[in-house]
Protein backbone atom coordinates (compact mmCIF):
# COMPACT_ATOMS: atom_id res chain seq x y z
CA UNK A 1 0.00 0.00 0.00
CA UNK A 2 1.32 3.46 -0.86
CA UNK A 3 2.85 5.37 2.03
CA UNK A 4 2.91 2.43 4.45
CA UNK A 5 5.89 0.91 6.17
CA UNK A 6 6.06 -2.42 7.97
CA UNK A 7 7.37 -1.04 11.27
CA UNK A 8 5.20 2.09 11.29
CA UNK A 9 2.09 2.32 9.05
CA UNK A 10 1.91 6.09 9.55
CA UNK A 11 5.27 6.77 7.90
CA UNK A 12 6.06 6.84 4.19
CA UNK A 13 8.33 4.19 2.74
CA UNK A 14 11.47 5.37 1.02
CA UNK A 15 10.61 3.00 -1.88
CA UNK A 16 7.49 5.08 -2.56
CA UNK A 17 9.63 8.17 -3.24
CA UNK A 18 9.84 7.75 -7.09
CA UNK A 19 6.05 7.53 -7.29
CA UNK A 20 5.66 10.59 -5.06
CA UNK A 21 8.11 12.50 -7.24
CA UNK A 22 6.00 11.63 -10.29
CA UNK A 23 2.86 12.89 -8.55
CA UNK A 24 4.62 16.08 -7.52
CA UNK A 25 5.97 16.62 -11.05
CA UNK A 26 2.52 16.10 -12.55
CA UNK A 27 1.00 18.73 -10.28
CA UNK A 28 3.70 21.30 -11.01
CA UNK A 29 3.59 20.60 -14.75
CA UNK A 30 -0.19 20.88 -14.74
CA UNK A 31 0.02 24.30 -13.12
CA UNK A 32 2.22 25.60 -15.92
CA UNK A 33 -0.07 23.99 -18.48
CA UNK A 34 -2.91 26.07 -17.13
CA UNK A 35 -0.75 29.17 -17.08
CA UNK A 36 0.53 28.95 -20.66
CA UNK A 37 -2.18 27.10 -22.58
CA UNK A 38 -3.23 28.75 -25.87
CA UNK A 39 -5.98 31.27 -26.47
CA UNK A 40 -8.65 28.61 -27.00
CA UNK A 41 -9.36 28.71 -23.28
CA UNK A 42 -9.86 32.29 -22.19
CA UNK A 43 -9.23 34.63 -25.14
CA UNK A 44 -11.32 32.99 -27.85
CA UNK A 45 -13.99 31.39 -25.72
CA UNK A 46 -14.97 32.77 -22.35
CA UNK A 47 -12.68 35.72 -21.82
CA UNK A 48 -11.82 37.02 -18.37
CA UNK A 49 -13.82 34.53 -16.29
CA UNK A 50 -12.10 31.59 -17.88
CA UNK A 51 -8.76 33.24 -17.40
CA UNK A 52 -9.46 33.60 -13.69
CA UNK A 53 -10.54 29.96 -13.53
CA UNK A 54 -7.36 28.84 -15.27
CA UNK A 55 -5.23 30.95 -12.98
CA UNK A 56 -6.99 29.51 -9.92
CA UNK A 57 -6.46 25.97 -11.15
CA UNK A 58 -2.81 26.62 -11.95
CA UNK A 59 -2.11 28.06 -8.50
CA UNK A 60 -3.89 25.11 -6.87
CA UNK A 61 -1.81 22.56 -8.78
CA UNK A 62 1.40 24.52 -8.14
CA UNK A 63 0.78 24.60 -4.40
CA UNK A 64 0.00 20.87 -4.30
CA UNK A 65 3.16 20.12 -6.23
CA UNK A 66 5.32 22.30 -4.00
CA UNK A 67 3.90 20.76 -0.82
CA UNK A 68 4.59 17.29 -2.18
CA UNK A 69 8.11 18.30 -3.14
CA UNK A 70 8.83 19.62 0.37
CA UNK A 71 7.51 16.39 1.91
CA UNK A 72 9.69 14.32 -0.40
CA UNK A 73 12.76 16.36 0.50
CA UNK A 74 12.05 15.83 4.19
CA UNK A 75 11.61 12.08 3.74
CA UNK A 76 14.75 11.84 1.64
CA UNK A 77 16.85 13.90 4.06
CA UNK A 78 15.84 11.79 7.07
CA UNK A 79 16.36 8.56 5.19
CA UNK A 80 19.76 9.59 3.91
CA UNK A 81 20.85 10.70 7.39
CA UNK A 82 19.86 7.36 8.84
CA UNK A 83 21.28 5.24 6.01
CA UNK A 84 24.54 7.11 5.33
CA UNK A 85 25.56 7.84 8.94
CA UNK A 86 28.23 7.10 9.95
CA UNK A 87 30.48 7.52 6.94
CA UNK A 88 33.57 8.34 9.03
CA UNK A 89 34.94 7.61 12.53
CA UNK A 90 32.82 8.64 15.51
CA UNK A 91 34.59 10.31 18.45
CA UNK A 92 33.46 9.50 21.99
CA UNK A 93 34.81 12.03 24.49
CA UNK A 94 35.58 11.11 28.10
CA UNK A 95 35.84 14.32 30.16
CA UNK A 96 38.21 12.69 32.67
CA UNK A 97 41.70 11.14 32.64
CA UNK A 98 42.14 7.48 31.63
CA UNK A 99 41.65 4.78 34.23
CA UNK A 100 38.38 5.70 35.95
CA UNK A 101 34.93 4.19 35.61
CA UNK A 102 33.90 6.68 32.92
CA UNK A 103 36.90 5.77 30.80
CA UNK A 104 36.27 2.05 31.30
CA UNK A 105 32.61 2.42 30.30
CA UNK A 106 33.50 4.37 27.17
CA UNK A 107 36.12 1.88 26.01
CA UNK A 108 33.89 -1.12 26.64
CA UNK A 109 30.94 0.34 24.76
CA UNK A 110 33.06 1.75 21.92
CA UNK A 111 34.52 -1.63 21.01
CA UNK A 112 31.13 -3.22 20.33
CA UNK A 113 29.67 -0.01 18.89
CA UNK A 114 32.42 0.08 16.24
CA UNK A 115 31.36 -3.37 15.05
CA UNK A 116 27.67 -2.46 14.87
CA UNK A 117 28.17 0.89 13.11
CA UNK A 118 30.88 -0.34 10.74
CA UNK A 119 33.09 2.64 11.59
CA UNK A 120 35.75 3.15 14.30
CA UNK A 121 34.51 4.70 17.54
CA UNK A 122 37.52 6.56 18.90
CA UNK A 123 37.67 7.32 22.64
CA UNK A 124 39.25 10.70 23.46
CA UNK A 125 40.12 11.80 27.00
CA UNK A 126 39.59 15.56 27.36
CA UNK A 127 40.12 16.07 31.09
CA UNK A 128 40.12 19.25 33.12
CA UNK A 129 38.14 21.36 35.59
CA UNK A 130 35.93 18.57 36.93
CA UNK A 131 34.91 17.40 33.48
CA UNK A 132 33.84 20.83 32.25
CA UNK A 133 36.56 21.04 29.56
CA UNK A 134 35.44 17.91 27.73
CA UNK A 135 31.74 18.68 28.11
CA UNK A 136 32.26 22.20 26.79
CA UNK A 137 34.14 20.90 23.77
CA UNK A 138 31.27 18.61 22.78
CA UNK A 139 28.62 21.24 23.52
CA UNK A 140 30.28 23.45 20.90
CA UNK A 141 30.75 20.69 18.32
CA UNK A 142 28.72 20.30 15.13
CA UNK A 143 25.53 18.26 15.77
CA UNK A 144 26.36 15.77 13.03
CA UNK A 145 26.64 12.61 15.14
CA UNK A 146 30.42 12.37 14.90
CA UNK A 147 31.21 13.85 18.34
CA UNK A 148 29.60 12.29 21.42
CA UNK A 149 30.38 12.46 25.13
CA UNK A 150 30.02 10.27 28.22
CA UNK A 151 28.28 12.46 30.79
CA UNK A 152 27.79 11.47 34.40
CA UNK A 153 26.28 12.50 37.71
CA UNK A 154 28.95 15.18 38.16
CA UNK A 155 29.11 16.79 34.72
CA UNK A 156 25.37 16.71 34.02
CA UNK A 157 23.83 16.82 37.50
CA UNK A 158 26.23 18.51 39.92
CA UNK A 159 28.42 20.96 37.98
CA UNK A 160 25.55 23.30 36.97
CA UNK A 161 24.93 23.95 40.67
CA UNK A 162 28.62 24.27 41.60
CA UNK A 163 30.31 26.35 38.89
CA UNK A 164 29.30 29.97 38.38
CA UNK A 165 30.65 30.28 34.84
CA UNK A 166 30.00 26.84 33.40
CA UNK A 167 30.84 26.68 29.68
CA UNK A 168 27.90 24.44 28.87
CA UNK A 169 24.27 23.99 29.90
CA UNK A 170 23.21 20.35 30.39
CA UNK A 171 19.58 21.23 29.73
CA UNK A 172 20.05 23.10 26.43
CA UNK A 173 23.39 22.04 24.91
CA UNK A 174 22.91 18.27 24.67
CA UNK A 175 20.56 15.61 23.35
CA UNK A 176 20.43 12.56 25.66
CA UNK A 177 20.98 9.25 23.86
CA UNK A 178 20.94 6.56 26.56
CA UNK A 179 21.63 5.94 30.24
CA UNK A 180 24.30 3.27 30.56
CA UNK A 181 24.89 2.72 34.28
CA UNK A 182 23.66 3.07 37.82
CA UNK A 183 26.52 2.62 40.28
CA UNK A 184 26.02 1.97 44.00
CA UNK A 185 28.71 3.57 46.15
CA UNK A 186 30.66 1.99 49.01
CA UNK A 187 31.39 3.58 52.38
CA UNK A 188 34.92 2.37 53.07
CA UNK A 189 37.54 2.99 55.73
CA UNK A 190 41.29 2.46 55.51
CA UNK A 191 43.99 1.55 58.02
CA UNK A 192 43.93 5.03 59.56
CA UNK A 193 40.59 4.25 61.23
CA UNK A 194 40.42 0.47 61.04
CA UNK A 195 36.73 -0.06 61.92
CA UNK A 196 35.03 -3.31 60.91
CA UNK A 197 31.38 -2.27 61.08
CA UNK A 198 29.23 0.83 60.67
CA UNK A 199 27.89 0.89 64.24
CA UNK A 200 31.32 1.17 65.85
CA UNK A 201 32.38 3.75 63.26
CA UNK A 202 29.38 5.98 64.00
CA UNK A 203 29.76 5.60 67.76
CA UNK A 204 33.43 6.63 67.66
CA UNK A 205 32.77 9.52 65.26
CA UNK A 206 30.05 10.96 67.48
CA UNK A 207 32.27 10.63 70.56
CA UNK A 208 35.20 12.42 68.88
CA UNK A 209 34.16 15.05 66.28
CA UNK A 210 37.78 15.39 65.12
CA UNK A 211 38.34 11.68 64.54
CA UNK A 212 37.14 11.31 60.96
CA UNK A 213 38.43 12.88 57.78
CA UNK A 214 37.29 11.70 54.36
CA UNK A 215 38.61 11.78 50.80
CA UNK A 216 36.82 12.78 47.60
CA UNK A 217 37.67 13.40 43.96
CA UNK A 218 37.28 17.14 44.56
CA UNK A 219 34.94 19.82 45.85
CA UNK A 220 31.43 19.38 44.49
CA UNK A 221 32.04 15.86 43.17
CA UNK A 222 29.68 12.93 43.65
CA UNK A 223 31.87 11.57 46.47
CA UNK A 224 31.87 14.91 48.27
CA UNK A 225 28.09 15.28 48.09
CA UNK A 226 27.55 11.68 49.16
CA UNK A 227 29.61 12.03 52.35
CA UNK A 228 28.03 15.37 53.24
CA UNK A 229 24.61 13.79 52.78
CA UNK A 230 25.74 10.91 55.02
CA UNK A 231 26.95 13.38 57.66
CA UNK A 232 23.63 15.23 57.66
CA UNK A 233 21.67 12.01 58.22
CA UNK A 234 23.93 10.53 60.93
CA UNK A 235 24.87 13.69 62.82
CA UNK A 236 28.63 13.04 62.72
CA UNK A 237 31.39 15.52 61.92
CA UNK A 238 34.15 14.81 59.39
CA UNK A 239 36.77 16.94 57.65
CA UNK A 240 36.72 16.95 53.85
CA UNK A 241 40.06 16.27 52.12
CA UNK A 242 39.65 16.81 48.35
CA UNK A 243 42.00 15.12 45.85
CA UNK A 244 42.40 15.46 42.09
CA UNK A 245 40.30 12.48 41.07
CA UNK A 246 39.05 9.19 42.49
CA UNK A 247 42.35 7.41 41.86
CA UNK A 248 44.51 9.67 44.06
CA UNK A 249 41.78 9.76 46.72
CA UNK A 250 41.56 5.98 46.83
CA UNK A 251 45.35 5.70 47.01
CA UNK A 252 45.40 8.09 49.97
CA UNK A 253 42.73 6.03 51.72
CA UNK A 254 44.70 2.80 51.25
CA UNK A 255 47.92 4.46 52.42
CA UNK A 256 46.29 5.74 55.61
CA UNK A 257 46.63 9.42 54.72
CA UNK A 258 42.86 9.85 55.15
CA UNK A 259 40.30 7.84 57.09
CA UNK A 260 37.18 7.24 55.00
CA UNK A 261 35.59 7.63 51.58
CA UNK A 262 32.30 7.00 49.78
CA UNK A 263 32.90 6.01 46.15
CA UNK A 264 31.94 3.52 43.46
CA UNK A 265 35.50 2.46 42.66
CA UNK A 266 36.40 0.93 46.03
CA UNK A 267 35.25 -2.64 45.40
CA UNK A 268 38.54 -4.04 44.01
CA UNK A 269 40.30 -2.64 47.07
CA UNK A 270 37.63 -4.12 49.34
CA UNK A 271 38.04 -7.52 47.70
CA UNK A 272 41.82 -7.46 48.18
CA UNK A 273 41.23 -6.34 51.81
CA UNK A 274 43.17 -3.07 51.57
CA UNK A 275 39.93 -1.23 52.42
CA UNK A 276 37.06 -2.31 54.69
CA UNK A 277 33.52 -1.76 53.39
CA UNK A 278 31.10 -0.64 56.12
CA UNK A 279 27.99 -0.20 53.96
CA UNK A 280 26.70 0.35 50.42
CA UNK A 281 24.48 3.22 49.29
CA UNK A 282 22.12 1.23 47.06
CA UNK A 283 18.55 0.13 47.78
CA UNK A 284 19.66 -3.53 47.93
CA UNK A 285 22.91 -5.30 48.73
CA UNK A 286 25.32 -5.74 45.83
CA UNK A 287 26.16 -9.20 44.52
CA UNK A 288 29.94 -8.87 44.77
CA UNK A 289 29.73 -7.79 48.43
CA UNK A 290 26.91 -9.96 49.78
CA UNK A 291 27.96 -9.56 53.43
CA UNK A 292 28.05 -5.76 53.36
CA UNK A 293 24.76 -4.16 54.51
CA UNK A 294 23.02 -1.22 52.92
CA UNK A 295 22.86 2.05 54.80
CA UNK A 296 19.09 1.65 55.01
CA UNK A 297 19.52 -1.72 56.71
CA UNK A 298 21.62 0.04 59.35
CA UNK A 299 18.99 2.70 59.95
CA UNK A 300 20.45 5.46 57.74
CA UNK A 301 17.73 6.44 55.25
CA UNK A 302 20.10 7.12 52.36
CA UNK A 303 20.03 5.77 48.78
CA UNK A 304 22.57 7.41 46.52
CA UNK A 305 23.95 6.06 43.24
CA UNK A 306 26.26 7.43 40.59
CA UNK A 307 25.41 7.10 36.89
CA UNK A 308 26.71 7.53 33.35
CA UNK A 309 25.18 8.03 29.92
CA UNK A 310 25.95 9.16 26.39
CA UNK A 311 24.99 12.54 24.96
CA UNK A 312 25.23 14.29 21.59
CA UNK A 313 25.37 18.03 20.83
CA UNK A 314 21.94 19.65 20.76
CA UNK A 315 20.27 19.48 17.36
CA UNK A 316 21.64 16.10 16.31
CA UNK A 317 19.39 14.34 13.80
CA UNK A 318 16.76 12.25 15.69
CA UNK A 319 17.41 9.39 13.23
CA UNK A 320 21.06 9.31 14.33
CA UNK A 321 20.05 9.48 18.01
CA UNK A 322 17.69 6.55 17.50
CA UNK A 323 20.30 4.51 15.63
CA UNK A 324 22.78 4.99 18.47
CA UNK A 325 20.17 4.21 21.12
CA UNK A 326 19.18 0.93 19.46
CA UNK A 327 22.82 -0.10 19.00
CA UNK A 328 23.86 0.65 22.60
CA UNK A 329 20.79 -1.06 24.05
CA UNK A 330 21.93 -4.19 22.21
CA UNK A 331 25.45 -3.81 23.60
CA UNK A 332 24.16 -3.55 27.17
CA UNK A 333 22.44 -6.92 26.72
CA UNK A 334 25.59 -8.74 25.62
CA UNK A 335 26.55 -11.41 28.21
CA UNK A 336 30.25 -10.50 28.23
CA UNK A 337 29.46 -6.81 28.81
CA UNK A 338 27.04 -7.65 31.63
CA UNK A 339 29.62 -9.94 33.25
CA UNK A 340 32.40 -7.37 33.03
CA UNK A 341 30.40 -4.57 34.64
CA UNK A 342 28.78 -6.81 37.23
CA UNK A 343 32.22 -7.72 38.56
CA UNK A 344 32.82 -4.00 39.16
CA UNK A 345 29.46 -3.40 40.87
CA UNK A 346 28.18 -1.43 37.87
CA UNK A 347 24.51 -1.98 37.00
CA UNK A 348 23.53 -1.54 33.35
CA UNK A 349 20.37 0.43 32.58
CA UNK A 350 19.52 1.18 28.92
CA UNK A 351 16.14 2.55 27.81
CA UNK A 352 14.97 5.30 25.49
CA UNK A 353 16.33 8.85 25.01
CA UNK A 354 13.17 10.18 26.69
CA UNK A 355 13.70 7.91 29.70
CA UNK A 356 17.20 9.28 30.09
CA UNK A 357 16.11 12.89 29.59
CA UNK A 358 13.49 12.59 32.35
CA UNK A 359 15.98 10.89 34.66
CA UNK A 360 18.62 13.61 34.24
CA UNK A 361 16.06 16.35 34.89
CA UNK A 362 15.00 14.70 38.16
CA UNK A 363 18.59 14.13 39.24
CA UNK A 364 19.54 17.74 38.59
CA UNK A 365 16.86 19.00 40.95
CA UNK A 366 17.83 16.59 43.75
CA UNK A 367 21.56 17.16 43.36
CA UNK A 368 21.07 20.92 43.47
CA UNK A 369 19.67 20.51 46.97
CA UNK A 370 22.69 18.42 48.03
CA UNK A 371 25.11 21.01 46.62
CA UNK A 372 23.53 23.63 48.88
CA UNK A 373 23.79 21.25 51.80
CA UNK A 374 27.50 20.66 51.13
CA UNK A 375 28.24 24.37 50.63
CA UNK A 376 30.04 23.54 47.40
CA UNK A 377 28.60 26.43 45.39
CA UNK A 378 30.58 29.29 43.92
CA UNK A 379 33.48 27.43 42.33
Amino acid sequence: MLGKRDDDPNLLNVHDTPLLISISYWNIASSFQYLFQDDLCWRKRRGKSCREECMTMSIKHLLIGCVAAVQILGITETTLAQDSWPSQPVHLVVPYPPGGNTDLIARTVSASLSEILGQPVVVENKAGAGGTVGMGAVAGAAPDGYMLVVGDIATMGINPHVYKNLKYDPATDFDPIIQITSVPLVLGVGPKLGFDDLDSFLKAAKADPELVDYASAGVGTAQHLAFEYFKSLTGIDAVHIPYKGSGPARTALIAGEVGAMIDGTLIPSVLDKSITALAVTSEDRVSVLPDVPTLKEKGVDMVYTSWHGIFAPKGTDPAVIEKLNVAINKILQQPDVIKRFSALNINLVGGSPKDFNDFVAGQSERLGELVKLSDATGQ
